[in-house]
């Protein structure tokens, strides 16, 4: 794996595990915006890894789905969109407390991250 793409790897693990933390402490707000950057960054990973070109210095996760290879109809087309905007949500308290309540709240979010953080990270193995 080139350097910089193992940066990015180990950063998005380590938000991925932030994520699972943040669900298991209740703290909804923070569960989710740690889901949209482990799935950026594993996303900036592979753009550097499979790419030409460095990865946009961006947060929507669409935009960069699209600087890549993958085809997400493999995983039926989950609406990533979402997930950026959650991200934006968490980051305004009066945002985040009126979509961050509970975990019901969040539960759609966070599977969807795990999916594609998954999906993503399985993409390094099998090339």
């Amino acid at each position: 794996m080139k350097k910089e793409a193992d940066i990015w790897m180990k950063l998005a693990e380590e938000d991925y595990k932030d994520m699972e933390i943040m669900v298991e402490r209740n703290r909804y707000r923070g569960a989710v915006l740690f889901a949209q950057q482990a799935v950026e960054k594993i996303l900036k990973a592979y753009i550097v890894e499979f790419g030409s070109d460095a990865p946009k210095k961006i947060h929507r996760l669409e935009r960069l789905i699209k600087d890549t290879d993958l085809d997400l109809s493999e995983l039926g087309h989950p609406p990533v969109h979402e997930l950026s905007i959650a991200y934006e949500w968490a980051r305004y308290a009066d945002l985040s407390r009126s979509h961050f309540q509970s975990k019901r709240d969040v539960e759609k979010l966070l599977v969807m991250a795990k999916q594609l953080f998954v999906w993503v990270r399985k993409k390094f193995k099998n090339r």
